[in-house]
């Protein structure tokens, strides 16, 4: 696997992160980058301007994406590294919590490049269309790398901690909602569904603060413009 970064913001052990014996990704480039809206310095070919106009308007919470080939050019995954890290505490940067959240993300996409380049992630004749198909066989092949790992005892403290860390994170998003904070709220249980995607609860509630957001500045427009008239 060929790592390249173009972060301009280091992150503690990233490189130490990067080695995963469970998951094959040989042949294929992986880069890290700062956020996903293609800024300054993205585009260091005219791959990556492409990558990069693709990429344009991406929600904020992607953490990776996958680019398959293009004419000589390798397979690309890139991964958003601040949304990897992202509610994590910096005495956590150099333990497996970050590992394990790293190995979930890439592993997925690699799924997506076992596809593209075999037609299947597990056994031949697997239906990868519609897309809902291709994406519930990366899930699970993020699954199989993750249940590996997790025969380390280390990485199962790190899976213990995860949702711990998500805990915390959506009690303060329900004191946001409370105190009327909605964008700070879906901000936080956006976070804690990234640590933890088995947090529907987290899903939902993200929708009902951006909701609830939206009717709040809808209503102080309204009556901006009734004090105007």
């Amino acid at each position: 696997m060929k790592i390249v970064d173009r972060l301009t913001k280091r992150r503690a052990g990233l490189s130490w992160h990067s080695t995963f014996p469970e998951l094959d990704t040989r042949g294929r480039s992986v880069r890290y980058r700062g956020d996903p809206s293609g800024g300054a310095g993205w585009a260091s070919n005219a791959h990556f301007a492409r990558v990069a106009s693709q990429n344009r308007g991406a929600e904020p919470g992607r953490r990776g994406q996958y680019f398959g080939p293009q004419g000589d050019l390798p397979a690309t995954i890139v991964l958003y590294v601040p949304s990897l890290y992202r509610g994590i505490p910096k005495v956590y940067w150099l333990s497996p919590v970050i590992t394990l959240q790293l190995a979930r993300i890439l592993a997925h996409e690699v799924g997506h490049h076992l596809i593209k380049q075999r037609g299947y992630v597990f056994e031949r004749g697997e239906r990868v269309e519609p897309r809902e198909y291709e994406e519930e066989l990366a899930n699970r092949y993020s699954f199989s790398v993750r249940k590996r790992m997790l025969r380390r005892w280390y990485y199962r403290v790190a899976d213990w901690l995860t949702p711990d860390l998500a805990g915390w994170h959506y009690v303060i998003g329900l004191c946001e909602w409370r105190d009327g904070r909605y964008e700070k709220a879906a901000a936080r249980w956006e976070t804690t569904f990234c640590l933890d995607p088995n947090r529907a609860d987290a899903d939902y509630w993200y929708y009902e603060a951006k909701k609830a957001l939206a009717t709040k500045t809808q209503d102080r427009t309204t009556d901006l413009l009734k004090n105007d008239l």
